[in-house]
């Protein structure tokens, strides 16, 4: 019996689940949403220290864009020590990640909390559409058709699994004569 365990590849993202940093000098929450349980605990732990603390929220703010200048303006004013908790689907907390990581943070500052009720953001690469689901294959494209294996490769760009062809000779979903 092998007492070794599966190791994931490393393109899979290894997200979040201890305690807030108690070396931050301030802390920046970027949420999706109000009313995630993972995000009530996380305030409430953040909320107890003496460390101030920023609460950005997509639902005040007219459109992803708005979220992500407040968020850059944010940074721009930041000192060492900042330690930001990204919470939401993939797809929202993804490029956000990117955004801090251009703006100078080290990715162990920046902490990524995924909402596991939207399921993972999986990307077409036939039809470059991003959908969501369960990563066990195959998954049937919404917009193409095509049946996708979901592969265990992430790609921060995107936010997303990809989804490439599950049957070499059936690429398209309408069947060949």
């Amino acid at each position: 019996m092998s007492t070794t365990t599966k190791q994931l590849p490393t393109s899979v993202p290894r997200y979040y689940s201890g305690e807030p940093s108690q070396l931050a000098t301030h802390h920046l929450m970027v949420s999706q949403g109000h009313g995630c349980t993972e995000q009530a605990r996380i305030c409430a732990s953040l909320n107890s220290s003496a460390v101030p603390m920023t609460h950005l929220s997509l639902s005040d703010y007219p459109s992803s864009a708005e979220l992500q200048r407040a968020m850059l303006s944010i940074l721009r004013e930041a000192t060492v020590g900042l330690r930001i908790y990204l919470l939401g689907n993939e797809d929202f907390i993804w490029p956000l990640h990117a955004l801090a990581r251009v703006a100078g943070l080290q990715p162990e500052e920046i902490q990524v909390i995924p909402s596991a009720s939207c399921g993972h953001a999986i990307y077409c690469v036939h039809c470059s559409t991003t959908q969501h689901g369960a990563l066990d294959s195959p998954h049937t494209c919404t917009e193409c058709g095509v049946v996708l294996e979901v592969r265990q490769h992430f790609s921060r760009r995107l936010g997303a699994y990809l989804g490439v062809c599950a049957d070499a000779r059936q690429p398209y979903a309408q069947a060949r004569s």
